[in-house]
């Protein structure tokens, strides 16, 4: 029992920051959908459609590979690898910068997806303005959490979460004061808002930079990717089915995604800060402490997705006014929140399975998840059930995504479980981060000339 709550308390040290810093990324979404929603309900469905659309690109940046570069530099830390931390380091910001050019592309043409689905013109014009001022703000956006998974790993995370915070509030004052000219800033209108992100989130990655630097704190990304590709590929789908039914539809759906991640961030933290844990237990040959807080973790999520589950409940008929005055989205929202409550059930079974898997580096089957529960059974259910039938039904979108996300739970948990051995996959890490002689007296990780 003492090493459970040595344990739990180590955890809640990189998990609480983490779940600040991950309340912060989806804070800067909603801000932008509430400030945007108060011009009317079609500004609405276009922030919330472009919102959407931009973190899932986002997400495969930076949940698939910083996931898997937090499991790799944990593990390389534990072994006390500096130099391959460092390489990983510097070989993920160069991925990313690659891929932020294609991503761009993408983002640059995603109003343009809408007009396929069907939606008017206006929503459609709104949307395209909205994605093309957001490119400014991509690169500082991956970059920045390619530098906080790097803190991460080494368990260093409350100087993330300060600056995320800080960067919230800025967000907020930008975007408020460029939109409707107040605080002394002149009023841009639909305009005011991507642009006031952009410069917070690149002022966010400029003293990110300066500070961390400052304190001097030296001391299989591809599956995991493709798994988060396909799974919110998945919510962008569904997202386009939504539009066929109409536009309340659209941004209700997309809205409450939006506020279902931001109140998922505490999980999010935990998972990451699990992830660095067990990641560091593995890489120093120790797969007791490993699964001991794989045990810790488990606990954590089943708490903090009750809570979840019981905070939508009591508020679901109030949800919806935070994104728009609109009696019709206030409804919606009324209608999907008990779907959104079940959802916590079924994911936390997931988030457990993806935790574990991740920290041992095992990213194949995660994919294999997201694939079978997203497109094999989420996507067919959902469109059968929402589009399929004589009478259109939102909340049958719904229902088809929660049934796919029953099967990828069932997929992960049955293999994180019943699947893990943790003996060997300590030995595994071992090896994957194993020094030689001449690394060991390897000091500064993030230097060029160690590759």
């Amino acid at each position: 029992m003492p090493a459970l709550v040595h344990e739990l308390r180590a955890l809640a040290r990189l998990a609480l920051p983490s779940a600040l810093s991950n309340y912060c990324f989806f804070a800067v979404s909603i801000t932008e959908l509430s400030v945007m929603g108060r011009l009317g309900v079609d500004q609405l469905a276009a922030v919330a459609y472009s919102q959407m659309a931009m973190d899932f690109s986002c997400l495969i940046l930076m949940q698939g590979f910083n996931a898997g570069m937090n499991a790799l530099c944990s593990q390389a830390f534990g072994a006390k690898n500096y130099r391959l931390l460092g390489e990983y380091t510097q070989l993920t910001g160069l991925v990313q910068t690659i891929m932020c050019l294609p991503m761009a592309l993408v983002w640059w043409r995603l109003g343009d997806l809408l007009v396929v689905a069907g939606v008017s013109d206006v929503v459609c014009d709104y949307a395209r303005v909205y994605c093309r001022l957001s490119i400014v703000s991509l690169w500082p956006r991956t970059m920045f959490q390619v530098l906080a998974t790097f803190y991460q790993s080494q368990e260093v995370v409350l100087p993330t979460a300060w600056i995320n915070a800080g960067a919230v509030v800025f967000n907020f004052v930008l975007a408020t004061g460029l939109t409707y000219g107040k605080l002394g800033l002149p009023a841009a209108g639909f305009y005011g808002c991507p642009i006031g992100s952009a410069i917070a989130m690149t002022l966010r990655l400029v003293f990110y930079v300066w500070y961390m630097n400052w304190k001097k704190y030296d001391t299989v990304g591809m599956p995991l990717a493709l798994g988060n590709l396909f799974e919110d590929a998945q919510l962008q789908l569904l997202a386009l089915f939504s539009a066929h039914i109409g536009e309340v539809q659209l941004g209700s759906h997309n809205s409450m995604m939006e506020l279902f991640f931001f109140l998922s961030s505490p999980l999010y933290g935990i998972m990451s800060g699990a992830v660095t844990r067990m990641g560091n237990h593995l890489g120093a040959n120790n797969p007791k402490a490993a699964h001991l807080a794989a045990q810790a973790t488990g606990v954590s999520i089943a708490c903090l997705c009750a809570v979840n589950i019981v905070v939508i409940l009591a508020s679901r008929t109030h949800l919806g006014r935070i994104f728009s005055p609109d009696p019709l989205v206030i409804d919606t929202f009324s209608r999907i929140s008990l779907l959104g409550a079940f959802a916590y059930f079924i994911l936390s079974f997931f988030y457990y399975a993806v935790t574990v898997l991740e920290a041992q580096a095992r990213s194949t089957p995660v994919m294999v998840a997201y694939t079978a529960g997203a497109w094999m059974i989420g996507v067919p259910v959902a469109y059968y059930l929402g589009l399929g039938r004589a009478h259109s039904s939102f909340i049958g979108i719904w229902i088809g995504m929660l049934c796919g996300y029953a099967v990828s739970s069932a997929i992960g948990f049955y293999v994180a479980c019943f699947q893990s051995d943790w003996e060997e996959e300590a030995k595994k890490a071992v090896a994957r981060s194993l020094l030689d002689a001449e690394q060991d007296d390897e000091e500064h990780p993030l230097l060029i000339k160690n590759i």
